[in-house]
């Protein structure tokens, strides 16, 4: 899915959007299948031509290499120095926060995200992001396990009071703004998923996964793992059978809900 992006009334090119890499219950292949947009850049006091031709160049540029990702980070790097204080520089670190995802550079990753936020606090897209790069990347006996993880849930809920707060603006269609913060909170609503998984908290993660599938079908897959390993086989199944009955889903995505609901029966039967 993309977003337009919209600058003063003109209407820029549809944005290219990238997935999470490497999330913790899926491969890098499955997550690609459900990519969502990021939030929309926050308005801008008047940029020049010159600096959205710039943007839209960026959002341009396809990842499908590792070497399409340094590139792509290289011209976000070129518009921070070139634009050392525009309105949409926190946008644009967003862009480069992707890249780094995208050949599953996390530290290069997080310091966009980071970049993004001191940038532009109200940046939402990069909070839940730079929450969930925390998340998945905190390891069960990490000594700061505790601070990661905590540091995480505040970036996912700050997230959410402000897509919660976020207006409607001129341009855009009601429709396309109810259906778009939508999406956004479910993103949210993942990040805490996986937040509470990575503390070992399953059963909140599933709920937390129900909330955020409406923005990304995955989290079918990802609430039937967790509910399987917190032994509420009954949810694990109506999670997993709903992800089945995806219309269209690919054969290996629904052999992976299957064999899911195969663990479930096993646990349930104590082997």
């Amino acid at each position: 899915h993309t977003r337009s992006f919209h600058v003063t009334g003109v209407q820029t090119c549809a944005l290219p959007i990238y997935v999470l890499k490497g999330l913790a219950l899926m491969s890098v292949a499955t997550a690609a299948l459900f990519a969502q947009a990021p939030a929309a850049a926050p308005a801008a006091a008047g940029p020049s031509p010159e600096e959205i031709k710039d943007i839209q160049a960026i959002q341009q540029k396809q990842v499908a290499t590792a070497a399409d990702a340094d590139a792509k980070m290289t011209m976000v790097n070129q518009f921070v120095a070139k634009y050392p204080t525009s309105t949409l520089k926190g946008y644009v670190l967003t862009l480069g926060g992707e890249a780094a995802q995208a050949k599953r550079d996390t530290a290069r990753a997080r310091y966009y995200y980071e970049q993004g936020i001191a940038a532009d606090p109200q940046n939402d897209y990069a909070m839940g992001m730079l929450g969930a790069e925390i998340a998945q990347n905190t390891g069960e006996h990490d000594l700061d396990k505790k601070d990661k993880l905590t540091r995480a849930e505040k970036l996912a809920k700050d997230a959410i009071a402000l897509i919660e707060k976020r207006q409607k603006q001129p341009q855009e269609q009601q429709a396309q703004f109810d259906q778009e913060k939508a999406m956004d909170m479910a993103r949210a609503h993942m990040t805490l998923g996986l937040v509470a998984m990575a503390d070992q908290k399953d059963e909140a993660a599933g709920n937390e996964f129900l909330q955020a599938a409406a923005g990304d079908a995955m989290n079918l897959l990802r609430a039937g793992m967790a509910f399987n390993n917190a032994k509420k086989i009954d949810q694990a199944n109506a999670a997993l059978d709903r992800f089945i009955g995806i219309p269209g889903l690919p054969d290996q995505y629904k052999k992976m809900a299957e064999d899911e609901k195969k663990r479930g029966q096993q646990l349930k039967n104590g082997k």
